[in-house]
Parts: structure tokens; sequence; C-alpha cells
């Protein structure tokens, strides 16, 4: 069984497609087809439905995928055990919400570049998280970095997840600082600023006040963690937004956590990946800096 075929195989799995697969590994759909044709003869079942100018895998294929990624990892794994170091050299693609861009991410991908200068890193920053899932199904991005309840995505897999609590956050100067637990309407009637009002962690936390028959203000929008952090430092206001963006300032003093006993949400930060993709060596690292993290 050639492992030729084996990693065409898993990438026309990953792209959903013949012709995106063909493209990626530098081949002719002619090739292509050739390969999984003798890959299905070998085995002696069909890895494959061609339904119209769609495909999906068989319950074979789906059987068979499993293994036919531990082989790819297994001959990596052999490779990396006799080869001399070497550099790694490539492409990683990354969709990160753009409150983990505010936060963590710049760090880590200082640290990634520094160990591997060579391989190449596109970012793209995006809060809309039907289509960020949907690049990933595509084969358009490498890993999705989610900010989300825990399980919320059992369909695929979860790398260097973490906790990220989500806090009540505003001026020392507030008058609300000196309770030791605050009553969430004064919170919510306090110049409230959401972040990016209807997606993400705020969506959740309106789900949330509506259980409780409760509205979320609309006193200020902003679609900006980063201008919201502004806006709070300048005196003015109480957002809900991820701790991590606001650890520094909080550690200062310029900023304060508010407490309010009953509303809080915990969330979890990590790697999202398609459950079909092989985690190839460039990916491997960027997993081992995320979970090594504070």
């Amino acid at each position: 069984m050639e492992i030729r075929n084996i990693a065409t195989f898993v990438k026309i799995v990953e792209y959903n497609n013949f012709t995106k697969a063909a493209e990626s590994l530098g081949y002719s759909q002619a090739a292509v087809t050739a390969q999984i044709k003798s890959l299905e003869a070998e085995l002696g079942v069909p890895l494959f439905d061609r339904i119209g100018r769609g495909i999906a895998l068989t319950e074979e294929g789906k059987t068979f995928l499993p293994y036919a990624l531990d082989v790819l990892n297994a001959e990596e794994a052999a490779r990396n055990s006799v080869r001399p170091a070497e550099e790694l050299a490539g492409t990683l693609r990354i969709c990160s919400p753009s409150s983990f861009a505010a936060g963590p991410l710049p760090d880590m991908l200082r640290k990634f570049h520094e160990l591997h200068p060579n391989v190449d890193v596109t970012v793209k920053i995006s809060d809309y998280l039907e289509d960020n899932l949907l690049k990933l199904t595509r084969g358009e991005i490498d890993f999705l970095i989610i900010l989300d309840e825990p399980n919320a995505f059992p369909d695929f897999r979860l790398f260097a997840e973490k906790p990220a609590p989500i806090i009540f956050v505003t001026h020392p100067a507030n008058p609300l600082r000196r309770k030791k637990t605050c009553r969430i309407n004064d919170l919510l009637e306090n110049d409230f600023i959401v972040c990016d009002r209807g997606i993400g962690y705020s969506a959740i936390l309106e789900k949330k006040l509506l259980e409780r028959g409760l509205q979320m203000p609309s006193s200020m929008d902003v679609g900006s963690v980063e201008a919201i952090i502004r806006i709070l430092l300048g005196g003015f206001g109480i957002s809900f937004i991820p701790a991590y963006t606001v650890a520094d300032y909080l550690e200062q003093g310029r900023l304060v956590q508010l407490n309010s006993k009953g509303y809080d949400i915990e969330f979890q930060s990590g790697l999202l990946c398609n459950p079909s993709r092989w985690i190839n060596p460039i990916m491997q690292e960027f997993i081992r800096v995320c979970e090594e993290r504070p």
C-alpha cells in the first residue's frame, strides 16, 4: 500500500474535492483519480461515493480514515527519528477572533516565528464563526482559534485548550468597585459597553440574560476589544470581555474586575482543526507553542 496514495486519500477528505486536492498536491486530477482507484483496488472496497459533482466517504472510507491518518503520522515519526534536525519550512494558516488577537496571539506568533523563521504564517481576524468553520471544513485554514463554552464543537478536533474567563471590568473610579458583589442590573444600567452584540461571548451573555427575563442594554456597541479597553481606561463604562485582554491593566490597577454572582460564564480557548486533517510537523509545532503559553 503506497504512502503516496494514502496521503492523496487524506488530502481529498480534507478538501472534500478531487480537483482542490490535486491542486494542493501539485498533481493532475487524472493522477489523483488513478491513485484513489489503485488504493480502492488494493483495499477491495470503494472509499468515495460520487454524488453528482460532489463526493462523500463511504462507510468503508470512514472506517479507513483514522488508520490512514495513523499511517501518515507513523511515517513522519519514522522520518524524524533518523534524519538530522532541520528547519521547518512551509505555510501555516490561522483564523482568530479579534479578542484573541488583542490578547495572547501576538506573543504566540512572535515565539513561533523565533523558533521557525522559515515558516510563513497567514492570520485572518474574523468573529463570524459560521464563515470561519466553513473555511476550516474546506481546508482553507489549518487552525481556527476559538473562544467559546466547553464542548461547543464536538465534530472538530480541539488542541491546546485553556480556561478563558470572561469578566465584568471597569475603571477604578467607578463606585461599583466598592461592592463585594454587584447586582446584574447595576452592571447593565451603568453605561454598559457591548463587544459585537449578537456574536461570540456577548451573544452568550445576552442569551443567559434572556433566560432570566433581562434585556441586554444598548448603551454602546463597539466592535473592537482594544477600543473598549481604551474607553474603560478613560473612566467610562463597564464591559464584559475576556480576562486575558486586560490582564496587565488589572495587575497594574488601571482597571478592576467587578463580581456578579451567578453570571460567570465558563469559556475556553483552543485550536480547532478539521477532524480529517493530517497534523503535519508545522501544525504540531504551533500546537506545542500554544500549549506552553500561560
